[in-house]
């Protein structure tokens, strides 16, 4: 008997539900075009609707692409059933099932007998035993469907297309008979009629899906996600090694610092601590930073792997027709994906984390202030295609000039608003017309607006594209910046909100008057509070363990857990409000009302004051560096407008 040789290639991955790792029971697909049960993406969509409180959609468990909610249902439980089938996969388990097991007599079985057998309907999607095959000829309309043998499929001696067909996903209950050449979409008779009777170029299914499995645009989509996988994978290597470095460098510092410890007086212990402190906080820092990356890369090569799998096994297995649809659906993916690849590998860093002990160290009992410097050290990576390197101007920014790019009226010539930088774009608030609005990265082109459900203050990142607008008095809202789509809305009844800052995607810190309060997003409940003397709207938070605020008219305090490490004060800043900090770890105030900006060390100590003449405004009321840049935005509190800047050697 014959051995199954191409047939017997292993499956299991493709044809597994990642949520309950069984096979597919109903598999239903997602606009990413991942694939699930469908009683698996229910429970999952109801449970992430009632967890987050929300309605307008919900993530995909693999690669945590936002689905929007179908509009004509209100109730999530009905979500999952009007998602499309995906119709590959359900032929596949026909294909597995055939070849593990006999197959009984579809017709037969509705007489409730149980007879072997011997066909398949690549058109009728159903098995006959001899008899019923006679039959099934018999019929005009089934004459000329096409049988397949079942033993030679079973044994692989049957090349095995299981089906003729596709079902329309528009309209389920309509098969794919035409294929608009226009619009390169598959369509049938309602689509064709529909929305396709003014094209010129429609055909019909079959001749647009010949000889698609030979054509040079299959061949050229299973290359191109071969090389994305292993674009990706070097990636995701080269992050792995890098986090590993950071790790190892973290013992050798170590050791360097006992070294000089052993050399030097009691007077080291304090600056020591200190040290080891900052040493901690920043490594654990950067490696939450790698983590983070890693996981990004890992959901992208997770989702190219798949396509790859499924069109190589459409190559393999499936009809012309399939082939065909599985290529509609996966090359716009890709370069989706691609663009989205391009836009992460901009903020790729190669990180390490750098001691520089303190000099002279000869005289250091007499006059180091600090045991030594902790500093990140960045430079740009490959891009995805490799032809690409991006080098960093070495930048002094505690004493380079400050050029203004672009000053952007965001507000209308009236009102306060707060920016920042997200995936090379800004996004600013506009508080007197309750938006936020989106501009291009050198801020000369307004791109979208959302709508808001009161006024916006303040707005920082979460993570990627996902963004919070802090609403006065007891609200946040969560924005997905890139579809400018309002993710969820959360309510702190008690809790003043007015300046806001994320210590991690799990926790933030949100500052109001005399308040300083840290909570939980996922749970939504105050995880800490702080009471201050007064004047803190804004908060920055600089680590797990630092954050900054002001805590009177002319004074800000900056706090390592729960100990203030300085107060900042000088008598030519009133009223301090937005903080910054650049990628030298410098920090910088905005004062309102003396119209300037200090900048100071991560220590306290004073660098320079920088008029609100040197940046385009008028009053300066937010500042906000771009990560890894040289780039800054200030905002102005009287006239709406925002400055875009960058300080150059």
């Amino acid at each position: 008997m014959a051995t199954p040789t191409k047939d017997k290639d292993n499956f299991d991955d493709l044809l597994t539900c990642t949520i309950c790792l069984e096979t597919f029971k109903v598999p239903k697909y997602l606009p990413c075009l991942h694939t699930f049960c469908e009683s698996c993406i229910n429970t999952y969509i109801v449970s992430s609707v009632k967890k987050g409180k929300i309605t307008e959609g919900f993530t995909c468990p693999v690669c945590r692409k936002i689905v929007s909610a179908v509009e004509t249902l209100e109730r999530p439980e009905l979500w999952a059933t009007t998602l499309p089938t995906n119709h590959f996969v359900k032929l596949m388990l026909d294909k597995r099932a055939i070849q593990k097991a006999e197959k009984m007599c579809n017709s037969c079985q509705l007489n409730k007998e149980s007879t072997k057998a011997n066909s398949w309907c690549t058109i009728c999607e159903e098995a006959f035993c001899e008899q019923c095959e006679k039959c099934h000829k018999n019929f005009k309309m089934t004459a000329r469907h096409k049988l397949l043998n079942i033993q030679e499929m079973k044994y692989g001696g049957t090349p095995f297309e299981v089906c003729e067909v596709q079902s329309c996903d528009e309209h389920p209950g309509k098969i794919i008979e035409f294929y608009c050449l226009d619009h390169s979409q598959p369509c049938c008779t309602s689509c064709a009629t529909l929305s396709h009777r003014k094209c010129e170029n429609v055909t019909s299914i079959q001749k647009a899906a010949s000889g698609i499995k030979q054509s040079t645009r299959a061949s050229s989509l299973s290359q191109k996600l071969r090389e994305n996988v292993i674009q990706i994978g070097e990636i995701i290597d080269d992050r792995n090694k890098n986090l590993a470095d950071i790790e190892n460098s973290t013992g050798e510092i170590k050791t360097r610092v006992a070294d000089i410890k052993t050399e030097i007086l009691k007077h080291l212990d304090r600056i020591e601590e200190t040290l080891l402190t900052e040493l901690t906080s920043t490594t654990k820092q950067v490696g939450i930073e790698l983590k983070d990356e890693v996981g990004m890369l890992s959901s992208y090569s997770s989702a190219v792997k798949k396509w790859k799998t499924m069109i190589d096994s459409v190559l393999d297995h499936g009809s012309d027709q399939q082939c065909l649809m599985e290529i509609n659906k996966i090359e716009p993916k890709i370069f989706e994906l691609q663009q989205e690849m391009k836009d992460l590998i901009k903020h790729i860093k190669s990180v390490s984390v750098v001691f520089s002990p303190s000099s002279p160290i000869t005289d250091f009992i007499k006059n180091a202030q600090t045991f030594g410097r902790i500093k990140v050290d960045k430079s740009t990576v490959s891009s995805l295609n490799g032809n690409i390197e991006m080098k960093e101007e070495k930048v002094d920014f505690r004493t380079g000039n400050i050029n203004i790019l672009q000053v952007i009226d965001v507000c209308n010539g009236t009102g306060t608003t707060s920016g920042i930088f997200v995936q090379n774009l800004l996004l600013f608030t506009f508080r007197g017309k309750n938006k936020v609005v989106k501009y291009d990265n050198g801020g000369q082109s307004l791109l979208t607006e959302l709508a808001l459900p009161d006024s916006p203050e303040d707005i920082a990142v979460v993570t990627h594209f996902k963004v919070a607008v802090s609403i006065p008095p007891h609200a946040i809202c969560l924005i997905d910046s890139d579809k400018m789509a309002l993710l969820q809305t959360l309510n702190f009844p008690g809790i003043p909100v007015y300046g806001i800052s994320f210590v991690n995607e799990e926790i933030f810190i949100i500052s109001h008057g005399s308040t300083v309060t840290w909570i939980n997003l996922s749970s939504g409940q105050q995880v800490n509070q702080k009471r201050t003397s007064g004047q803190s709207y804004f908060v920055l938070s600089l680590s797990q363990t630092d954050y900054m605020y002001a805590d009177s008219y002319n004074s800000v305090d900056y706090v390592v857990g729960n100990t203030k490490k300085f107060t900042y004060t000088n008598s030519e800043f009133i009223y301090p409000r937005g903080l910054g900090v650049d990628c030298m770890g410098n920090l910088y105030i905005a004062s309102n009302s003396s119209r300037n900006i200090h900048q100071i060390t991560n220590t306290g100590e004073f660098i320079r004051r920088i008029p609100a003449s040197a940046v385009g405004i008028e009053k300066p009321w937010t500042i906000r560096f771009a990560p890894g840049s040289n780039k800054f935005i200030v905002t102005c509190i009287s006239s709406g407008k925002a400055a875009l800047c960058e300080i150059v050697s």
